[in-house]
This record gives C-alpha cells, sequence and structure tokens, in this order.
C-alpha cells in the first residue's frame, strides 16, 4: 500500500468550476479530468456518474448505463484557477465532486506532503476561501495515519489577529519572546482581553486536534 492522502476541501460555488450549469446542485457527481491548452483557458473533459433519468443541457453526453445509474461525459473551457485544472496540473485528477450546501466540494489523492501542499496553495491563490474539510493518509501501518484537518475559519478574525501576533512575538517560545502584557500592547488591548483570545482560539484547535 502506498503513503498517498486523500484530502477534501471546500470551495464557493463562484470559484470557476466546469459544472457550472451542468447538474442540479444537490446531485453528487463523481469523476476524472483531462486539461489541455487552449488560448488562454483550458479545456477540460470531465466524467461523472449519477442517475439515469438526471436532466442535462445539450452536449453532455450518456457513455454508459448502469441500469438506474448512467456515466456522462462533458467539456468546458475552464479558467485556470478552476479547481479541476489546478489538480490537473498537478497530475491529481478529481476522485468526487458534489455540491452540497452552497460549496462545491471536491476530493483527490495526492501523492504525497509536497502534492498536497502545492495543490492547497493553488486552490488558496484562486479562491481565498478555500477550506480543508478532511485529510486522510494512507500508510502501510494503520497507526502510523495521524492527520488532523484544523478548519482555521472557527477561529474568529480577532482571535487569529490576536495568535498570529502573539506567534509573531514569540509569546509561545521557550523562554518567551514577549510576555502578555507586550503582545497585548502592541495589538491596542488590554491584557485579560488578549488571554481571553488565546484562550478561545487553543480551546478550538485543541478540540481538533484531540478529538
Amino acid at each position: 500500500m502506498g503513503s498517498g492522502i486523500r484530502a477534501e476541501v471546500s470551495l464557493p460555488t463562484e470559484a470557476p468550476s466546469p459544472f457550472d450549469g451542468v447538474v442540479d446542485g444537490a446531485t453528487p457527481v463523481t469523476g476524472v479530468s483531462r486539461c489541455t491548452p487552449e488560448d488562454d483557458r483550458e479545456r477540460v473533459v470531465v466524467e461523472f456518474i449519477a442517475d439515469a433519468d438526471l436532466s442535462v443541457p445539450e452536449g453532455v453526453d450518456v457513455v454508459f448505463d448502469y441500469g438506474g445509474r448512467a456515466a456522462y461525459r462533458f467539456d468546458a473551457a475552464v479558467d485556470p484557477d478552476s479547481p479541476f485544472a489546478v489538480l490537473d496540473r498537478h497530475e491529481t485528477p478529481v476522485s468526487e465532486a458534489v455540491v452540497r450546501d452552497g460549496r462545491l466540494r471536491v476530493t483527490f489523492h495526492a501523492s504525497d506532503l509536497p502534492t498536497l501542499r502545492s495543490v492547497l496553495e493553488a486552490f488558496r491563490d484562486g479562491c481565498p476561501d478555500m477550506e480543508v474539510k478532511r485529510l486522510l493518509q494512507s500508510t502501510t501501518t494503520p497507526t502510523e495515519s495521524d492527520l488532523v484537518t484544523v478548519d482555521r475559519s472557527e477561529l474568529t478574525e480577532r482571535q487569529r489577529e490576536v495568535l498570529a501576533a502573539a506567534y509573531e512575538a514569540g509569546y509561545f517560545d521557550h523562554p518567551k519572546g514577549a510576555n502578555a502584557g507586550e503582545v497585548a500592547e502592541s495589538l491596542g488591548i488590554g491584557r485579560s482581553t488578549f488571554t481571553e483570545h488565546v484562550a478561545a482560539a487553543q480551546r478550538k484547535l485543541f478540540g481538533a486536534l484531540l478529538d
């Protein structure tokens, strides 16, 4: 067994996607994509599996009939920032895609951590609102898998600002590069307010790490 990583990320539906206008927002789809250059855009060929009676526009073809389900295929020119185009450039095809609660969830398998980091950085460059929902590492020994997803959106903007200032000032170093009063002063807040923000943020982060 290899040491690849299965990742699931969530992007807003306004993120560039070849599924725009093709499938209903609640319809799960699975498939792979292939991109080739076309002017300043990229051409993506996508296959997905859905209900056999799915209403699709012209240009979406049924390529295999499973009975109640069918495999569909279509192609579309997409923005280079499309998650499907990004994954293709990293030779990491889409494993699953579904639009749910107004967001596009894309699942893919990265061969290693450097590839995963590179894909996520490209996603975030094109869509700052991208969220990592789940990471699962495949190893020869199940107990070696210990990846944990930390959703930074759980922190308020102020909590993230306070944590960043504290980290940069060396508040979490040993010995400390700055004490609570010094960091609070740099932020223009009281010491008690600073410690409350840090404590609340730590509870959320530790809750995710130790759950």
